[in-house]
């Protein structure tokens, strides 16, 4: 809008003021139509901050048109008067305006850089961004030059401060007086990690009349997590807790009806389709949707729904009456087969949707994590048949001994990596509550659509929405994301995996509670059944030997 038709618009809406204060809810904003900031003593037609006369136009056209409608003057080009009274008080409209008008007129009290001042500079050090710990303190320095005001008079203020005091903190107050004749200042700036995160130091010029505008290019801040425990030793403790489950599980497992899961594979083929085709999807669709433009916590969430299940799975077929043999194929071979769709994967969606070239797949902990899975299911299925009297220790204790296992594994990742719940917002909620459940809903559909028992039904959607907690961690450590980045985005996937075994635990405990978690077939698992077949088969292999 150019200044002679703001003029002109400012002319001819000064007569409706008067008439404009009939309306009790917006009498202060038509009457902010006329304040105009002062003019610029270098140029008579144009105002300090050009813009204010827009905004206030702007509230005062946006107020007529909602409130008035008695007879008045019309705009620019307008021929028929317009009406300016009230026939109806509206208190809903009237508190709208009052919320639109005082966000228009805020706003406009922040000038464009170079208006107050000048084109003013500051100069961080020579730094382009700042990286500290928690709790360090780094002290810059700052300055601050060609300063100039259009009335040296005036009285100003700068101030140095961090954006998010939450993860940084600094304020320095640099007043008039401390300039020079040349408007320039220099001195020191401490700034001190907070907590783990990203921040900017800004620097706003602030004039007596309480009008501000801000330098244009911060400084960059990145705070970085004061390191206690190797994430080394994490991932290690936390792949021996998941191998003992499997260890454990391949006890109870029943090769004849193994052998026959194998042969007919409809079971484990709509384990794989829902992790490596459903699954990923949701991920995909729920980070778009959720993160926008966020393709860290895309990423994050993608990984999340993409890894395959880990022992958590089965020990939850084993509480659920499901069929613990078709969980742990559908457990192994997706961990097999792992090593082929998560580069597919990673190379659609992970470099070409996500632009980043430096995702890689960690193909050694996937193999050797694979390879040691099947290692300890064989162990548990020769200890069986070899060592039945240590087996049958094993079955006594199989529900306790898989929930200290569980209740270790949980602890572990979740007690070393507490800090990031104070990353926790809406969208990793809606994240962590809406993958699961949506993956059981399409997984259970697509079982039945297959004639699927109801066992191996709910078996194989068990499976699919216990997510693993600890691949996602691995593969993001992949990914070549910076510090405190990989830290910020590690909420995701332990949410995500912590919110799925608690929605299966209330599953749980709502079965118990209605008395419907029974077994429902042959296939589903039952420890007293178990522990019966197991004592007549030590009986039959002690009659054989006397």
């Amino acid at each position: 809008m150019s200044i002679s038709t703001k003029t002109q618009l400012h002319s001819q809406i000064q007569p409706d003021l008067r008439a404009a204060t009939k309306c009790p809810s917006c009498h202060w904003i038509a009457t902010a139509a006329h304040l105009r900031p002062p003019p610029d003593k270098r140029n008579p037609n144009r105002t300090v901050c050009s813009r204010w006369l827009d905004k206030a136009f702007v509230c005062f056209v946006f107020s007529r048109w909602c409130c008035w409608s008695a007879p008045g003057p019309g705009l620019v080009g307008e021929t028929t008067p317009r009406s300016m009274g009230h026939t109806k008080q509206n208190p809903a409209r009237q508190l709208l305006i009052l919320i639109l008008g005082s966000g228009l007129l805020l706003a406009g009290v922040r000038g464009d850089y170079g208006d107050l001042a000048g084109n003013w500079l500051v100069d961080f050090g020579g730094q382009t961004e700042l990286r500290l710990s928690e709790g360090e303190s780094h002290q810059l320095t700052l300055h601050i030059t060609n300063v100039r005001l259009v009335d040296p008079s005036t009285d100003y203020t700068f101030y140095v401060y961090s954006k998010d005091e939450a993860k940084a903190a600094s304020l320095v107050t640099v007043r008039k007086e401390e300039f020079d004749a040349s408007g320039s200042w220099q001195g020191p700036v401490e700034v001190r990690g907070v907590r783990f995160g990203y921040s900017v130091l800004l620097v706003d010029l602030a004039l007596a009349a309480d009008v501000k505008e801000s330098y244009p290019s911060p400084l960059p801040l990145a705070v970085l997590r004061s390191r206690v425990v190797d994430e080394r030793v994490t991932t290690y403790v936390s792949a021996a807790l998941a191998l003992l489950m499997f260890l454990n599980l391949g006890t109870v497992l029943d090769l004849h009806r193994l052998a026959g899961i194998v042969c007919r594979p409809v079971g484990p083929v709509v384990g794989v389709v829902s992790r490596y085709a459903i699954m990923p999807a949701l991920g995909f669709g729920l980070g778009r949707a959720l993160w926008p433009g966020q393709w860290p916590l895309q990423l994050a969430l993608f990984y999340s729904a993409l890894a395959p299940s880990g022992g958590l799975a089965n020990i939850c077929t084993v509480f659920l009456k499901g069929n613990v043999n078709l969980s742990v194929a559908t457990t192994t071979i997706n961990s097999l087969l792992a090593l082929a769709f998560l580069p597919l994967w990673i190379l659609v969606l992970g470099r070409l949707l996500y632009e980043d070239d430096e995702l890689a797949v960690p193909f050694g902990e996937l193999s050797g994590g694979a390879a040691a899975l099947v290692a300890c299911l064989a162990i548990g299925i020769m200890l069986r048949l070899c060592v039945p009297k240590t087996t049958r220790l094993i079955f006594r204790f199989l529900k306790p001994l898989s929930v200290v296992l569980s209740l270790c594994l949980v602890g572990l990742t979740v007690g070393l990596n507490w800090f990031v719940f104070l990353e926790f917002t809406w969208q990793v909620l809606v994240a962590a509550l809406c993958l699961p459940l949506a993956g059981y809903l399409a997984t259970y559909l697509l079982s039945k659509i297959l004639c699927r028992t109801g066992t191996d039904a709910l078996t194989l959607a068990i499976e699919t929405i216990v997510l693993n907690m600890t691949m996602p961690i691995v593969l993001l450590q992949s990914s070549q994301l910076e510090q405190p980045q990989l830290d910020l985005v590690l909420v995701v996937p332990i949410a995500s995996s912590l919110f799925s075994l608690l929605l299966v635990i209330g599953f749980y405990g709502v079965r118990r509670c209605l008395g419907r978690n029974k077994r429902q077939d042959e296939d589903g698992f039952d420890h007293k059944q178990l522990m019966a077949d197991q004592e007549s088969e030590s009986t039959a292999v002690y009659q054989q030997q006397s």
